[in-house]
């Protein structure tokens, strides 16, 4: 027999597309001013985390507290996610604790292989059937937390099409590789533009460590590295970060204001050689820069896209 736990509604929410999560917030399960906090960050995705940020003695308690959550994520236009814990230890209990709440994706910590991606895929098929819920709409997104699961990254990623991201940890990797932490990242760079790599390769969305210090500037460096190769969305444990996320992973009107001065000024010039295509630019401008320029826009163009979806869907009463 079905539960009624999950409502039912003619069309599914809104849910904003995974290439344009930027900010992947934890929280703590057991903590409802900390799941205020996240709220009020406008952050793109909350993850309300059962397992390092909530005690194994509280987690019968935390779980409908976060199957509400979700409930004000949607309210809120908010991706809702949670961690579980490994099944084999409070996995499987986490599980059948939020479900009701219809989270949008579950986080799987400790990912070694393909079997842990297939066990929770099968577990959440069980889940979505109970509840009544659309098969297959609950996303996995595995933590890579080893560098055994590193290395066998492209068979997890491929385990299950639930998977349309995936995180890469921060502390535990670099205590599995024996690596000593600093604001300026150096352990880790490395392994986060193979991490990009391999997740583009894979058609997933690669979500950046978190930067655990409390410090803005290294912060903004931090984050203008990653700009820099590529990546889009990062994951942050603290709710001021969130803003500063943003900034960095989204076009601003002065950046896009000059990426169009530089596609116009290139396409302006007969492209018969790289040679004769510099002759009457002032100040010069390199093909390396025209497309990341076109780059910048294009990605502005999906943003805009976004937004005037919601506020269709908004006029026509289709938001909760």
């Amino acid at each position: 027999m079905k539960s009624t736990t999950a409502s039912t509604t003619s069309s599914p929410p809104l849910r904003r597309p995974v290439h344009l999560r930027r900010s992947w917030l934890f929280t703590a399960g057991n903590d409802d001013d900390a799941h205020q906090a996240a709220l009020d960050s406008g952050a793109d995705v909350i993850v309300a985390d059962l397992e390092e940020f909530t005690p194994a003695a509280v987690r019968p308690a935390a779980r409908p507290r976060i199957a509400a959550l979700m409930a004000r994520c949607r309210a809120a236009g908010t991706v809702g996610a949670v961690r579980i814990n490994r099944l084999a230890d409070d996995g499987l209990a986490d599980l059948h604790g939020v479900m009701p709440g219809q989270p949008d994706a579950i986080f799987l910590p400790h990912v070694q292989g393909r079997d842990d991606i297939v066990n929770l895929a099968n577990a959440l098929d069980e889940s979505e059937a109970a509840l009544g819920l659309p098969p297959g709409s609950t996303e996995i997104v595995p933590t890579i937390e080893s560098a055994l699961g590193f290395v066998r990254v492209q068979e997890i990623l491929a385990a299950s099409p639930r998977i349309r991201a995936a995180l890469l940890a921060a502390e535990d990797l670099s205590a599995d590789l024996g690596a000593e932490r600093g604001p300026d990242g150096v352990e880790l760079a490395h392994l986060r533009g193979r991490f990009h790599v391999e997740c583009t390769a894979a058609g997933r969305i690669a979500i950046d460590c978190p930067f655990n210090y409390r410090d803005a500037h290294a912060l903004a460096t931090d984050l203008a590295w990653a700009r820099r190769i590529g990546l889009r969305a990062k994951c942050s444990v603290y709710p001021e970060q969130v803003h500063a996320i943003h900034a960095a992973l989204t076009p601003s009107e002065a950046q896009l204001s000059e990426a169009r001065d530089i596609v116009a000024r290139f396409q302006a010039v007969p492209q018969t050689s790289p040679q004769a295509a510099q002759q009457n630019i002032e100040p010069r401008i390199d093909a390396p820069d025209f497309h990341t320029a076109r780059r910048r826009l294009v990605r502005a163009a999906e943003f805009q896209a976004w937004a005037d979806t919601i506020r269709s869907a908004s006029s026509q009463g289709e938001l909760s």
